[in-house]
């Protein structure tokens, strides 16, 4: 009987824990969006970045997409590619316009040489 209690004791704990860990972060919902890059990448067409509300996004560039995971911290996005990759995107003008770090290391700022700049697509019409 007491091992009963301790196993269902012990099962309510770790629901509560990933409960509170899933809680934690900073909203999406103000980044949820699909942007495209100002500027051609590399010289050869402009990339498509789509976030979506529920962490995944894709990076879309001459045809190829690239599967993303994603997140909000300390103010900054947090893009995580499947092979453990990073972007860190600073968004501005509350998310309409996002400044790319693609050097694959930490910056306070986008070296401007290294940074993609992508802007928000509006929709509806």
């Amino acid at each position: 009987m007491k091992k009963s209690l301790f196993k269902f004791v012990a099962v309510l704990v770790l629901v509560f824990v990933c409960l509170a860990l899933g809680g934690c972060g900073e909203s999406r919902t103000p980044y949820a969006a699909t942007y495209k890059s100002v500027e051609p990448f590399a010289g050869k067409g402009h990339v498509e970045l789509e976030l979506k509300e529920n962490g995944e996004a894709t990076w879309t560039h001459l045809g190829k997409t690239l599967k993303l995971k994603w997140r909000v911290s300390d103010g900054k996005i947090w893009l995580y590619t499947k092979e453990g990759g990073l972007l860190i995107v600073t968004p501005a003008e509350e998310g309409k316009i996002l400044s790319a770090d693609i050097t694959g290391e930490w910056h306070p700022g986008c070296p401007p040489e290294q940074c993609v700049l992508f802007k928000r697509v509006e929709t509806g019409g």
